[in-house]
């Protein structure tokens, strides 16, 4: 294999540039006939696959690999992409017993300098699914210990978000918020950044920083399609929000979009 193209490959990865990355790596997987090497070009196929979104393709490529694969140190990759393609695809038990079986039958092993940067990978990835599963203390201390970790920096971003919805969850809203706001100055984007600005926004209110939890409320409204929180129940806190404000028509109006919003889907 071509070492330097394999390692550009993985840094442009890394780097977010995917759709290139992917090319790499579709490049080299044709110029090799070694099945371990070919195996492993897919597997990255994989994962830059899934990363676009596009987890039938990422599955075709993954299964292709695991049926060439020889049974090597490989295959500890391609579990570990399995368990990743597997959340994406909404299969979070399947993901969480993946990670477990990978720590319980090689953890010496994943320890080992060479296989250092899988075993952040998949203690990244069962931290995020332990959330999942509202398992929030097991989770916090997996995220805890990500952090210490050398992580890559939207490795970075997910963890403290991750970490933020677990002090939530726990009670410990002062860690929460710090964590949220860090993932944010990181660049956390998409539906996590939808969830940290609604989690920043509770956080504000019991505070009485009304100012502050309209504004992260209204973010989410802006966004609300990228999210997972619904326009009703967004209105509803914007409704009692500027209530507190002493803004009068701005909580009838968000109330009543609260309640057309839930009329709405009922009728629907």
């Amino acid at each position: 294999m071509d070492t330097e193209a394999f390692n550009r490959a993985i840094a442009l990865r890394d780097a977010g540039k995917v759709k290139e990355a992917l090319r790499e790596f579709v490049a080299l997987a044709e110029a090799t006939v070694d099945l371990e090497e070919k195996a492993a070009l897919l597997g990255n196929q994989c994962t830059c696959l899934t990363i676009l979104g596009l987890y039938q393709e990422a599955r075709k490529q993954l299964t292709l690999a695991l049926s060439i694969a020889p049974k090597t140190q490989c295959l500890l990759y391609h579990q570990y992409v399995d368990a990743a393609l597997s959340g994406h695809e909404g299969q979070w038990s399947r993901t969480l017993q993946l990670v477990e079986r990978l720590l319980e039958e090689y953890g010496e092993l994943l320890l080992q300098p060479e296989h250092r940067r899988l075993y952040q990978d998949v203690q990244v990835l069962r931290g995020a699914t332990l959330v999942a599963h509202s398992r929030f203390r097991e989770a916090r201390t997996v995220l805890e210990e990500c952090l210490r970790l050398n992580l890559n920096a939207q490795d970075e971003r997910e963890v403290l978000s991750s970490l933020g919805t677990c002090y939530i969850n726990l009670g410990e809203k002062g860690r929460a918020k710090e964590m949220l706001l860090k993932a944010l100055e990181k660049g956390l984007g998409g539906g996590n950044a939808v969830s940290a600005h609604y989690h920043l926004g509770t956080i504000y209110f019991a505070e009485t920083a009304y100012a502050k939890a309209w504004m992260e409320f209204e973010w989410c409204l802006a966004h609300v399609k990228e999210g997972l929180v619904s326009s009703e129940h967004l209105c509803g806190w914007l409704a009692a929000t500027a209530n507190n404000l002493g803004m009068k028509e701005e909580a009838d109006r968000y109330r009543k979009l609260a309640e057309g919003t839930a009329e709405s889907q009922v009728g629907s």
